[in-house]
């Protein structure tokens, strides 16, 4: 238990370095860009590559800075998207937060050293989580409640067949995108997170080197 508190308190600790500022601005502005390729298949499914900037200022700077950071990306998107038909939904910013605090869990002190077994698990680990249980459950119940069907809930799925199979008729596309995409985004990840990590440690040796000079 000690060790899975100190993946917060150490995340939140390093957000008092400046490495850690500068690093996660230029990956956050980096997931700010990838978000404008986007592919728009329906308002609520989209194929997008945000998560692999993201997933690597979880891997570096743990759940709290990662948790930080994916809801600054939400409120970006949606000042980019001036999407004034729809309010801001502090239900779907939750979403956002938790997305990033279990890339966080998953990645942080993770020793991603190349091209693995233990790359590809953690890879999984962290997008299948975010994939199974904030996308296709959470996330999906909050739109279509907000945006679909007001009077749709939990109890009435099971109870009115109107209901859930309308449900299951909206919730159907976004299961297959989303299990359609979860092997791929495992691949990228296993190539994106060893080469970010050794990039970073060589940067940090570099600047390391260069103040002990001085």
């Amino acid at each position: 238990m000690k060790s899975f508190l100190s993946l917060f308190t150490d995340s939140a600790r390093s957000m008092k370095e400046l490495r850690t500022i500068t690093t996660t601005g230029m990956l956050l502005a980096l997931a700010v860009a990838i978000r404008t390729l986007a592919i728009e298949i329906t308002p609520d499914i989209r194929i997008i590559f945000t998560y692999l900037p993201l997933c690597v200022i979880g891997m570096l700077f743990g759940p709290v800075v990662c948790g930080i950071s994916t809801f600054a990306l939400d409120i970006i998107g949606y000042i980019i998207d001036n999407k004034s038909a729809r309010a801001y939904s502090m239900e779907l910013a939750m979403v956002e937060i938790l997305i990033g605090v279990l890339y966080g869990i998953f990645l942080y002190k993770s020793e991603i050293e190349g091209v693995n077994f233990k790359t590809v698990l953690r890879s999984a680990l962290a997008r299948g989580s975010v994939i199974i249980f904030c996308n296709l459950i959470i996330r999906s119940y909050l739109l279509y409640v907000l945006y679909y069907n007001k009077d749709f809930s939990i109890m009435s799925f099971f109870t009115d067949s109107s209901m859930s199979n309308g449900f299951l008729v909206w919730w159907t596309p976004r299961i297959a995108k989303n299990l359609i995409q979860l092997p791929i985004d495992v691949v990228l990840l296993t190539i994106v997170l060893p080469a970010a990590n050794a990039a970073y440690k060589t940067v940090r040796r570099y600047s390391v080197g260069r103040s002990g000079a001085k």
